[in-house]
């Protein structure tokens, strides 16, 4: 896995210098404060994408788009802890979460593996019930939803250079 972990970080980076992205790189101490303050373990090929390319735009969805430093993915993560407590009257349970993006088209979280992308009705229903309501689109490893990201973003280019 480590040989296609590093093609894929190396894959990403050119999509970085193709798009002029400016890149804000997470360090192990930042990782560390999200899993401490979370009280989560994080996959370990999460942390190391996140420390070799750090966070970019990718298919249209700012990955990562509460993060410009760690404190801001755990400001958001207790924030919709919070929320969704007092929402469910106590029922939700979020702690074994780690939600990495969320918007109105829907939100990506990780449990740490696999990593869901769902819309943010069943997150919340999940939070409850453990179990979705609709379909939604599952990865079983972080890396396999970064490549995802990837492809979709090569794709894109492809297209946009024809």
């Amino acid at each position: 896995m480590q040989n296609n972990l590093s093609d894929l970080i190396i894959r990403a980076e050119k999509l970085e210098d193709s798009h002029s992205i400016i890149v804000f790189n997470i360090e192990h101490k930042e990782l560390d404060s999200i899993s401490n303050n979370l009280s989560l373990i994080l996959p370990l090929d999460f942390r190391e994408i996140n420390i070799a390319i750090g966070h970019a735009s990718f298919n249209s969805m700012e990955f990562f788009r509460v993060t410009q430093k760690s404190n801001g993915i755990i400001r958001n993560n207790l924030e919709i802890r919070k929320q969704y407590i007092k929402d469910s009257e106590g029922k939700s349970d979020m702690s074994h979460i780690l939600v990495l993006a969320d918007d109105d088209g829907g939100s990506v979280f990780m449990i740490p593996t696999p990593v869901i992308w769902c819309d943010y009705g069943d997150m919340y229903y999940y939070s409850i019930h453990k179990e979705f309501r609709n379909p939604h689109d599952e990865w079983p490893s972080f890396t396999a939803f970064f490549e995802y990201l990837v492809e979709q973003e090569e794709q894109k280019l492809r297209e946009d250079l024809s």
